[in-house]
């Protein structure tokens, strides 16, 4: 009997209808036109690439010209490829996310109140940018497009634009008003050269037409009924954009038409929260798997969602085991670069990597309720089909363990953890199969592999008799 052991992370109000768990495993589905989702691969793990020994989150990452640009707590960094980090000032906020956008040769800097630049040369520091532009309105989000910089104002419905590639100057009269609905607005953002006004109801798309009073104008029927909920948490790919909505969703759009890519059973975890408007999100793509990432910073959890398989996944770091460590990202190096939500640290994503800093990773994989029209089900035998052989030289993970635990009442309770062989290296022949495993009516089976190494689970097949009613 196959086992449905491969799938995301779907878990409702009641874990007998369709709910799940996959925490640090990501399921990928056959690309050679089969529609059978065929593994459990590993999350990346995490390798120190920088430290600023600095005891602050890291805020924010932008890459300008050769090098990346760190916000970590107050102080924005520079940083070479040859890690040679330089303090370039002071923002006023040292806490929550900042936006960044940049032309090149400034960078704006937003902290959903003031704006700050940046630009190298003869004038190497931050500056407020109210102190030298007395016509900017301060700034809740930051973009740029066609040469401008655009900031949206504080608690108003109101997107001004900066001087054409100047970031210092702005003009009183150089705005317009996302007005299609009487919402504040909450993000500028620009996609695919048009530009995304998020407000707390609604959305506004507009382009540069090249009025010479005012350059952006609002498409046609550019308005769309949903707002965002957290304007952190907008993030684009190269064909799509992604936000947490106003009605506590995950959205995608590609082109002008969006639609909810979270599924009821996340949207009731969603609803759960007791805070979601400080949620962050960003997008990676990472040996051709297009990833999602979305934390909740109050609720202490980050999920995952796969744009190239629409499943959805949690993602953790121990020892806290709560949200992950990861709070932005860039691309710098040749690597994919994140920053930590607490120590100042930046790490490299990394798929061959089995560890989270030195740190386990444990990985866990519930399956959905196993019935058979409510009749006993005698489960003689359980085999999970993983990678073989995957174990280490020496030390932790070279007799890699996995470790099962079932329920036959829907979850209610559990049976102690027993373990099974993964394989040591080279060992490309072992069957990690579990026995005796009793009799119920509604079996949930718990997967957890702890060990540093490549625990990709293929399956799952049981050997297992049909009861009477």
């Amino acid at each position: 009997m196959d086992i449905p052991f491969v799938g995301g992370s779907y878990q409702g109000r009641s874990k007998n209808i369709n709910s799940q768990r996959c925490i640090n495993w990501f399921p990928t589905a056959d690309k050679e036109g089969g529609k059978r989702e065929v593994s459990l691969l590993n999350t990346p793990g995490l390798t120190e690439y920088h430290d600023f020994s600095v005891a602050a989150p890291v805020r924010a990452l932008r890459v300008m010209g050769d090098n990346l640009y760190a916000v970590v707590g107050a102080t924005l960094y520079e940083l070479t490829p040859a890690k040679a980090q330089d303090g370039k000032g002071e923002l006023s906020s040292s806490e929550g996310q900042v936006f960044m956008a940049d032309n090149g040769n400034q960078i704006v800097m937003a902290d959903r109140l003031r704006g700050y630049l940046y630009e190298g040369g003869g004038e190497d520091f931050v500056k407020n940018i109210a102190d030298v532009s007395s016509g900017f309105p301060g700034a809740s989000s930051v973009t740029f497009q066609d040469g401008y910089f655009i900031a949206s104002r504080p608690d108003t419905a109101q997107f001004w634009i900066s001087s054409l590639n100047d970031g210092t100057s702005w003009s009183a009269t150089d705005y317009a008003t996302a007005e299609g609905k009487p919402d504040s607005l909450k993000s500028a953002f620009s996609f695919n050269h048009d530009l995304w006004l998020h407000g707390d109801k609604t959305t506004e798309v507009w382009y540069n037409s090249g009025n010479a009073d005012f350059p952006f104008s609002r498409m046609g029927k550019g308005v769309l009924e949903v707002g965002i909920g957290a304007a952190a948490s907008i993030a684009q790919s190269d064909e799509a954009l992604f936000w947490f909505d106003d009605t506590r969703q995950a959205r995608m759009a590609v082109g002008y038409n969006s639609r909810v890519i979270s599924p009821p059973q996340l949207n009731y975890q969603f609803s759960t929260y007791v805070k979601v408007d400080d949620a962050a999100g960003y997008v990676f793509t990472i040996e051709g798997y297009t990833f999602y990432v979305l934390t909740f910073p109050t609720a202490d959890k980050t999920w995952m969602y796969c744009q190239d398989t629409n499943f959805w996944n949690e993602w953790s770091s121990y020892p806290k085991s709560g949200r992950h460590r990861s709070n932005c990202y860039a691309y710098f190096d040749g690597k994919h670069i994140v920053g930590d939500f607490e120590n100042g640290k930046l790490y490299e994503l990394d798929l061959d990597v089995y560890a989270d800093d030195g740190n386990d990773i444990i990985r866990t994989r519930t399956t959905s309720s196993i019935n058979q029209d409510r009749k006993r089900l005698f489960f003689y035998s359980l085999e999970v089909e993983f990678e073989s052989g995957v174990g280490l030289q020496s030390g932790q993970g070279s007799d890699p363990q996995a470790m099962l635990q079932w329920s036959n009442d829907g979850g209610h309770t559990w049976s102690n953890e027993v373990w099974a062989d993964i394989g040591k290296v080279g060992r490309y022949k072992n069957r990690a199969i579990w026995r005796r495993l009793g009799s119920g009516r509604d079996y949930i089976f718990q997967l957890r592999v702890s060990d540093p190494v490549k625990a990709v689970v293929i399956g799952a097949n049981a050997e297992v008799e049909l009861g009477q009613t």
